[in-house]
């Protein structure tokens, strides 16, 4: 991707109206300092600044701090839209990096697009083959090994080589992205991580030697019971647990920093970040959404961009 010659340029997508994306986004804008500059796709009947800078051309827009680019949905619902236009601009080297704040997967699918939701269509659209789902926060940091399937096809994903080719790339990514090297904690998967192949046999038969052989490579550890690995990666700086399932990882990480945590789509040719929450449509329009989350995605991907 070429690298643009003006000033660093942060993306972020207004996610559904009728979510909380626009007054958090607001919200998030007025307390975060950042390096770059802003640019908010979205339209601006729906956000609430009715004086934010509204621009027709990103690449000569002003050197206001925040603008707006007014994206016409057509018969897409309004936040693929903005999604979509982001990811053009940044293959045309127009930006370098974008939070995108809370869509409604089902409204995506409802007006007729195959993909399920941001992760999904990000993916596909860049043709990304490798690709990972990282949740960090300044006190815990997590990589989801697989993501949204079905808990009865897990155990065909817990494999010996997937699992060091997985661990591996989050590894390289995140060096790649950040400069730092991080250390490693390989949650188990059974209770008490199999209680020596009482409980299960994945840990002993595929996860433990995976961990084994990895030693040799990254700095790792485990396989930890999984109700006490997030206790020994909280405030180890610069940890991450591997966590073999989604909620696995997602239900304590949201527990710890459902204000404060997000979601970092590792692999992608440019720097995508997110809150970790949703659309909060029974909240949305009360001006009582907390912002803590998107303002520590805009921050995060304002530091990577520098990077």
């Amino acid at each position: 991707m070429i690298k643009p010659s003006y000033r660093k340029t942060l993306l972020i997508t207004l996610g559904d109206p009728n979510g909380i994306g626009p007054e958090i986004i607001e919200k998030a804008l007025k307390t975060t300092k950042i390096d770059s500059k802003v640019i908010i796709l979205g339209n601006i009947r729906f956000y609430n600044d009715k004086k934010i800078k509204i621009i027709d051309n990103i690449r000569y827009s002003s050197d206001n701090d925040i603008s707006l680019l007014e994206i016409d949905s057509g018969n897409n619902d309004p936040s693929f839209a903005y999604v979509k236009n982001a990811v053009s601009l940044l293959k045309e080297g127009k930006a370098d990096a974008v939070v995108t704040a809370p869509i409604s997967k089902e409204k995506w699918i409802n007006t007729g697009n195959k993909f399920m939701g941001h992760t999904d269509y990000l993916v596909q659209t860049t043709n990304t083959t490798k690709w990972a789902m990282f949740f960090w926060s300044e006190f815990i940091k997590t990589a989801l090994f697989t993501t949204h399937i079905p808990l009865k096809n897990l155990f065909g994903e817990i494999k010996k080589e997937k699992i060091k080719d997985f661990c591996r790339f989050v590894d390289s990514r995140l060096t790649k992205l950040t400069g730092k090297k991080f250390s490693f904690l390989m949650s188990g998967l059974n209770p008490h991580s199999g209680e020596s192949g009482t409980i299960g046999t994945e840990e002993s038969e595929e996860i433990a030697p995976a961990v084994y052989e990895l030693k040799k490579e990254i700095n790792i550890e485990g396989p930890f019971p999984p109700d006490t690995v997030f206790i020994k990666a909280k405030d180890r700086e610069n940890s991450v647990i591997i966590s073999l399932y989604h909620d696995q990882g997602l239900i304590p990480f949201k527990l710890l920093n459902i204000n404060s945590g997000v979601n970092l789509t590792l692999g992608l040719p440019f720097i995508r970040t997110s809150p970790d929450h949703g659309t909060a449509y029974d909240i949305a329009g009360k001006n009582i959404a907390n912002p803590g989350s998107i303002s520590e995605a805009i921050k995060l991907a304002d530091k990577l961009i520098e990077k």
